[in-house]
């Protein structure tokens, strides 16, 4: 009798065991499909769309769309199924779009995700920072910035462009920049071939510009405001010797 009740409720647990587990996966089948469609590849300043497509969801479910992307920035759509991205300035690089649905039960996934390669430049808008004779402490704190960028697209090269001002001594503009490329070398560890120095001419003040641009991009071109006829080169006058008697 023993052997019987034991055999009774071990086929119990069993079939209670599978109607759990049958529910689940009922629960689990019902949950709509959650999918996010874009384009393979878009050109740099040319508008990104993203739209999603929910299976399988209730007629009458009201629903709510949270969209994120991973650069550009969000022009129309936010909270509906589809979005417009402007994609002026993003440079060569991934772009994301991750959208949460809110409706639905909590145990179905909401999320989707798509990625689309942006490639080919329309213009540039590819200026980092720019600023003017400023102590190299705080130098250093715009390096800093420039160089999370560097690190975190590492297919990228940056720029240095640098301008002497009206009264300037000689090689002064080129000594700033190759002086920030050190600092990002060595202090950063970004590789050296990932930046380059180039002396733009002459501005009203000096002036160091910090780029970045796909790698097999021009480089940028210098954007000189003052002739160079018309800068006085202000002499450094060498320390005189002592005299020995």
């Amino acid at each position: 009798m023993r052997r019987l009740i034991s055999a009774t409720a071990l086929a119990l647990l069993a079939l209670a065991s599978s109607l759990v587990n049958s529910h689940a996966a009922r629960r689990t089948c019902d949950c709509p499909t959650v999918t996010v469609s874009c384009l393979d590849s878009v050109s740099n300043g040319e508008g990104a769309t993203f739209t999603v497509t929910i299976g399988s969801a209730d007629a009458n479910a009201k629903l709510t769309y949270n969209w994120v992307v991973s650069a550009g920035m969000i022009q129309s759509g936010q909270g509906t199924s589809s979005i417009d991205v402007d994609t002026t300035g993003v440079p060569n690089r991934e772009l994301k779009a991750t959208v949460e649905v809110v409706g639905f039960p909590e145990s179905c996934p909401r999320s989707a995700s798509c990625t689309t390669v942006m490639f080919g430049n329309i213009g540039y808008h590819d200026k980092i920072d720019e600023y003017v004779n400023i102590r190299f402490e705080d130098e250093k704190a715009r390096l800093d910035n420039f160089a999370i960028e560097l690190q975190s697209w590492p297919e990228g090269k940056g720029y240095i462009v640098a301008y002497g001002g009206r009264r300037a001594r000689p090689g002064e503009a080129l000594k700033r920049a190759e002086r920030a490329k050190r600092y990002l070398t060595t202090v950063r560890n970004i590789p050296a071939r990932q930046v380059v120095v180039i002396d733009g001419g002459y501005r009203e003040h000096l002036t160091v510009e910090l780029k970045l641009r796909p790698q097999d991009a021009p480089p940028p071109q210098p954007t000189p405001t003052v002739d160079p006829k018309e800068v006085l080169i202000i002499k450094v006058a060498k320390p005189k010797g002592r005299h020995h008697r």
